[in-house]
């Protein structure tokens, strides 16, 4: 009896021997599964920081890139406009220009040919009227090669002009599309944001 008793108070023993050391092991796994658990926590945690700091970076690479273009296209836009001005000055200055010429050549020539009628009309009729229509037809001749460059340079002038306001619509038109382009474009910035803060 004695010894039975003794023999399963060493099996107990022996028993809880082998619990505790279960326990113990099982204590030691969950302590190591919470550290790495930790660990992948915190490096998650250390990467998520990076993504939003690499965000933030590119966010404010984008809005510097952006300003430098609108920057650009604002002084072109200045240019093209003075450009254009200076160009308009000058063809109007030009227009000016021919215009007072013709005007003067018109009065010298009506001078000029008032005053050939009247020596005309002074010397002999028949032999100075010979010589009045030759000269006379040659000053026309004249007159008529000077209008025809005058007219020449008129619709020269003018087919300027329509280039110019040509050229005006189509930048306008490209003005246009460059608008439209760069709302397009902002709206896929605005997508890209949203989706990389989602």
């Amino acid at each position: 009896m004695m010894r039975n008793r003794i023999k399963r108070l060493n099996l107990e023993h022996s028993r809880a021997e082998k619990n505790t050391e279960a326990t113990r092991a099982k204590a030691d796994e969950i302590v190591r599964l919470k550290a790495h658990n930790e660990l992948k926590a915190r490096a998650r945690e250390v990467q998520k920081q990076q993504e939003e700091e690499e965000l933030r970076h590119q966010q404010q690479k984008n809005a510097i890139i952006r300003a430098q273009r609108e920057a650009s296209i604002r002084a072109n836009r200045q240019a093209a406009v003075k450009m254009k001005q200076k160009m308009v000055v000058h063809h109007r200055k030009e227009k000016l220009a021919l215009q007072q010429a013709t005007a003067n050549f018109r009065r010298l020539e009506e001078e000029r040919t008032a005053k050939l009628k009247h020596d005309i009309y002074i010397k002999e009729r028949q032999a100075v009227h010979k010589k009045y229509k030759d000269r006379h037809l040659m000053q026309m001749q004249a007159v008529r090669t000077y209008d025809n460059k005058v007219e020449a340079e008129e619709r020269n002038l003018l087919q300027r002009e329509r280039m110019i306001q040509q050229m005006e619509d189509e930048e306008a038109q490209l003005l246009q599309r460059l608008k439209v382009a760069q709302e397009l474009q902002r709206g896929a910035y605005s997508e890209l944001e949203v989706a990389l803060q989602v």
